[in-house]
């Protein structure tokens, strides 16, 4: 439903950030859509960031996400990739820092 608004955003966007769930297989499948979204939208030099969130559920649930699919994915569309915690605050900066560098170039 707001899959047109969200082009009109990305054509204006430095950097995007799209995340899914390291423990939640049908987040890694929307994932996709919204990457292919992104890459549709964005402007030459946008930088785009695939970050797979939950990592501190890794503990509690089953990891249904590979570390290595969410690379792949990365890869395939010209991303750059991390995995972290939001609710931990691991790996959070890191990513954070990677794009303010790349937006500023």
């Amino acid at each position: 439903r707001f899959r047109s608004i969200t082009k009109q955003y990305f054509r204006k966007a430095d950097g995007i950030l799209v995340m899914y769930d390291v423990t939640a297989e049908c987040s890694f499948v929307a994932v996709r859509n919204w990457m292919s979204s992104v890459q549709e939208g964005i402007e030459d030099g946008a930088v785009v960031f695939l970050l797979g969130n939950k990592l501190d559920a890794v503990q509690r649930e089953t990891r249904n996400v590979p570390t290595v699919e969410g690379e792949r994915l990365a890869k395939e569309y010209k991303a750059v990739f991390y995995e972290c915690s939001a609710m931990t605050g691991y790996n959070i900066m890191e990513p954070m820092l990677h794009m303010a560098r790349s937006v500023n170039r």
